[in-house]
């Protein structure tokens, strides 16, 4: 019929070994080599995954209230947070009792009154001592009302213009950096240069007009920077008593 393409089998017995069974297909394995099963993680139920997620936002959460308690530093471990099985044993009075295992010293101490704190990581086996939970739980409480006792910082605020600022623009810059400077925030006025025209002295000009308008609400930190591209000056803002009532 003009189709001379052979066929891939010359009969249906071809395919078929003896008692009609398929021929096996030559192995990729050497004689007496057996393939590895791959092994497939464990499925999780809807039901498992959300405990997992649940679980990993409670630890989440547990290590940033420590991370607070200890003023922004990692806690010492705890009672099971401890990985060593072995620990040496330091009494609540200091005496050094020597090497016990964890679980033991976790069983038979007083969980309600006591926990078991980490001390010298670096010893063999590595230091743990009991501490009352009550003076634990004081040391925490007076380290978190120093913390916020303590003054922070103001964040350095920085604003930028350019040396051909139109005067309406500038105005609202000059006005910006009042409200921060009444806050007595530290704020940073940077004029740069852009385009072709670069012009210190102009840059000089406007950084001399900003100074003069803010003099009143704040003091010079350090004199001004004039770069060959840019003239920057350090403002520290004083902070205005609001009238009383």
């Amino acid at each position: 019929t003009g189709n001379t393409s052979r066929p891939l089998f010359k009969s249906f017995a071809d395919r078929l070994g003896s008692g009609g069974r398929q021929a096996p297909l030559p192995s990729k394995f050497p004689s007496g080599a057996t393939a590895t099963p791959r092994s497939r993680p464990p499925m999780l139920s809807g039901k498992a995954l959300l405990q997992q997620k649940i679980q990993e936002r409670i630890k989440e959460r547990l290590d940033k209230v420590r991370k607070e308690d200890s003023g922004g530093q990692e806690r010492a471990a705890r009672d099971e947070e401890i990985k060593s099985a072995i620990i040496t044993l330091i009494s609540e009075e200091g005496v050094v009792l020597g090497a016990h295992p964890l679980a033991k010293v976790l069983h038979e101490m007083d969980r309600a009154q006591n926990t078991l704190v980490l001390v010298d990581p670096q010893q063999d086996p590595p230091a743990c001592r009991v501490f009352s939970r009550k003076l634990i739980y004081e040391r925490e409480r007076l380290a978190r009302k120093q913390r916020k006792a303590t003054p922070k910082q103001p964040r350095p605020q920085t604003i930028v213009l350019t040396e051909s600022i139109g005067v309406h623009d500038l105005q609202i810059k000059i006005n910006r950096a009042q409200e921060m400077l009444a806050k007595g925030k530290r704020v940073t006025m940077v004029i740069e240069s852009k385009g072709r025209q670069r012009s210190s002295e102009k840059r000089a000009e406007v950084g001399a007009s900003i100074m003069k308008q803010l003099a009143q609400h704040a003091s010079v930190c350090a004199p001004p920077v004039l770069e060959p591209n840019s003239w920057s000056v350090a403002l520290q803002g004083k902070v205005v008593a609001s009238p009383a009532q």
